[in-house]
């Protein structure tokens, strides 16, 4: 192994060190002359080093300062994966702002609560992506936005000169740079999360703790090697994306994003760039093994397949193992906590699709009932954590900070699970999604996993809505998103159901759905279903 080409590997030193001894100015300093003339970012036609990467954070830098953005400001981002969400992650190290990347698939209703709940000075986002047209939706919202006061557009035409500025202009303006004096236990990020519950929560971190996951016990998982070429399938916004950045950017590895998912430009990056590391979501892998033709594709390069985003089928888990003929990496981390658990790069692949690893370093997880006490091992319970990643909290929320961290340190997760005897965990669904049926309790998940079993079932969303037989309690409503062109009837969906799964876990209803709601990264929405059957309860209710 090359140690000269990367920098963590220098006497064994992490970023977690370097933080703590130099202080994020020099940090960056130094980061900033290791290897700069390698290729760091591939997007598209655009191929940048370290050193144009780092140039460019610094010309955008002395841009946003140009327009009045100060330290402890909050700069938000409405960005697809690619080289300006890097540059907007690496900003609060020489601006002092407060970064807030958001999904770049937010609409109007969640842009005016995330925007006015962070109170953004400014905002960095693009002139269109995929038909999404965000400087137009930004102007509408600007009159309930006062803080609002710079919207800079990447590809724009021409700005206003008044609110919105050409990315490129702002870069180009060639103006001298203030460096803010900044310390590791500044807050940096506000990390809005993904809504499977409701609305967005601002998840704000100190960078100290933020990347507190480099240290040397995760060097293991942090091989240099698997970080040579590194395909990254999500959005920067997440936890993720934020460590798989620092990760590959230590490691001396090139990052490929790519800004939309799609299955052959996927496999067609994979052998043109001779990929090491994938990193994807559940859906994704199952939409890339089933792409036309995606026998043909070298992906010989690919040393590690890692998800994280929701439970790997088994099914599915075998046919990555048989695809790629590499380790499977699982891991469970939130936005509130950072990384929790981990796979072991020595762990065979079908641990991958039954557990979420053992805790990481420095991690604690304990498995508690609904008034929060411990529960023996191999029961199911929530699932509570202590990391050195913690949240600060809720951003001007403290009363839902206090509701889900409590004075030890412990942050009640609201995910359900169990520990084993082996001390892997396993995940079961969600305490919220839980559904009660004859006394029975229904995890969504594993409905969901057996119906995706069907061949003409592309995805399934499962929740509890209200019985109709008078009893009180909860029926199993499911929602179908068939495979392209596939019929299907609700009998013969249940009709698959029949001696497979157990009679109280068969759904009463089935509905179509062309798509099910989900998450940039692929989870259901199960909120959103519960709306949909509100509604369909109500036309039912208008129809008899």
């Amino acid at each position: 192994m090359d140690k000269g080409c990367c920098l963590w590997y220098t006497e064994r030193m992490t970023i977690g060190k370097l933080l703590s001894w130099f202080g994020p100015g020099l940090w960056w300093a130094l980061a900033r002359r290791l290897r700069a003339d390698s290729e760091f970012l591939v997007a598209g036609e655009r191929r940048l080093t370290r050193r144009q990467v780092f140039d460019n954070v610094e010309a955008l830098a002395a841009g946003l300062q140009a327009l009045g953005v100060r330290p402890g400001d909050r700069v938000a981002t409405l960005l697809p994966a690619g080289p300006e969400a890097v540059y907007a992650l690496f900003l609060p190290w020489v601006l002092g702002n407060w970064e807030a990347p958001l999904n770049p698939l937010l609409r109007e209703h969640e842009l005016r609560h995330v925007l006015a709940d962070c109170g953004a000075r400014a905002m960095l986002t693009t002139r269109r992506w995929y038909g999404h047209d965000h400087p137009a939706t930004l102007a509408r919202l600007l009159p309930d936005l006062p803080e609002l006061r710079a919207v800079v557009v990447q590809g724009a035409d021409g700005g206003d000169g008044y609110r919105f500025f050409p990315l490129e202009e702002v870069m180009a303006a060639g103006r001298p740079l203030r460096r803010a004096r900044i310390t590791a236990s500044n807050i940096g990020r506000i990390a809005y999360t993904s809504g499977t519950t409701g609305l967005p929560k601002g998840v704000v971190h100190t960078w100290d703790r933020y990347l507190g996951l480099l240290r040397p016990a995760a060097l293991p998982h942090l091989d240099p090697r698997l970080f040579r070429c590194v395909l990254f399938l999500f959005p920067l916004c997440y936890y993720h994306g934020v460590l798989t950045v620092v990760a590959t950017l230590l490691a001396g590895g090139r990052l490929v994003l790519l800004d939309r998912f799609h299955p052959r430009q996927v496999l067609e990056t994979i052998e043109r760039e001779r990929v090491t590391l994938l990193a994807a979501s559940p859906t994704m892998y199952r939409l890339l093994l089933r792409a036309p033709g995606q026998e043909g594709y070298d992906l010989s390069s690919v040393r590690r397949v890692f998800f994280g985003t929701e439970i790997c089928p088994p099914d599915l888990a075998q046919a990555l193992h048989e695809r790629f003929r590499c380790p499977l990496e699982n891991m469970y981390a939130t936005n509130e906590t950072g990384n929790i658990t981990w796979m072991s790069p020595r762990d065979p692949w079908p641990r991958a699709a039954t557990t979420v690893g053992r805790p990481a370093a420095g991690v604690r997880v304990r498995i508690v009932d609904d008034e929060r006490r411990p529960l023996p091992t191999g029961e199911t319970g929530e699932i509570a954590v202590q990391t050195a990643q913690m949240m600060a909290g809720y951003y001007g929320d403290p009363a839902l900070t206090a509701q889900v961290l409590d004075a030890e340190g412990w942050f009640y997760t609201g995910d359900l699970g169990y520990l084993g005897d082996d001390g892997y965990l396993r995940l079961t669904g969600r305490k919220k999604d839980v559904i009660v049926r004859g006394g029975y309790k229904i995890y969504p998940e594993e409905v969901e996993h057996y119906l995706e079993q069907h061949p003409l079932i592309r995805r399934a969303g499962v929740i509890g809505a209200p019985s109709s037989d008078g009893l009180g309690g909860e029926a199993v409503w499911a929602y179908v998103e068939l495979a392209p062109g596939a019929t299907l009837t609700a009998g013969q969906v249940r009709e698959f159901c029949l001696g497979q799964i157990a009679p109280f876990k068969i759904p009463e209803q089935v509905h179509f759905v062309e798509r099910l709601p989900t998450t940039v990264t692929g989870k259901v929405q199960r909120f959103k279903l519960r709306e949909m059957a509100v509604r369909n309860t109500h036309h039912a209710a208008r129809q008899a």
